[in-house]
């Protein structure tokens, strides 16, 4: 099950639909703070997340999930970093794509972490 994590609704909505067209079981969070209570009652295989939220950012919700949940993958959505920005920022099993996302770019790298989470 993915875990999608974004603040703006349409957003959100279209990258659910998107991802459960292609035969994905998705739960939506709209913020870090939701995520975090989500991650307390369900296991999760992969966490879509955008930087840019209130509550709780992206990188806070990255930070909090290295400490409890370090072996759940990460893709951080955001129009804020480049990818040569945010290989500094970001260690581990978290990946990186800009916004706005390419739809076949988002699939292709959810079925990627889907079969090889490490």
């Amino acid at each position: 099950m993915i875990l999608l994590v974004e603040d703006e609704a349409p957003a959100r909505y279209a990258f659910a639909q998107i991802l459960r067209n292609h035969g994905h079981e998705v739960m939506e969070a709209a913020d870090g703070q939701e995520a975090l209570k989500l991650l307390e009652q369900y296991d999760f295989g992969l966490v879509i997340t955008d930087l840019a939220m209130p509550k709780v950012t992206g990188f806070g919700l990255v930070a909090q999930m290295r400490v409890k949940w370090p072996n759940i993958p990460i893709l951080l959505l955001t129009a804020y970093l480049s990818p040569n920005s945010s290989r500094a920022l970001l260690r581990g099993n978290v990946e990186f794509i800009p916004k706005p996302v390419d739809s076949n770019e988002l699939i292709a790298r959810v079925e990627r972490l889907a079969t090889n989470p490490s």
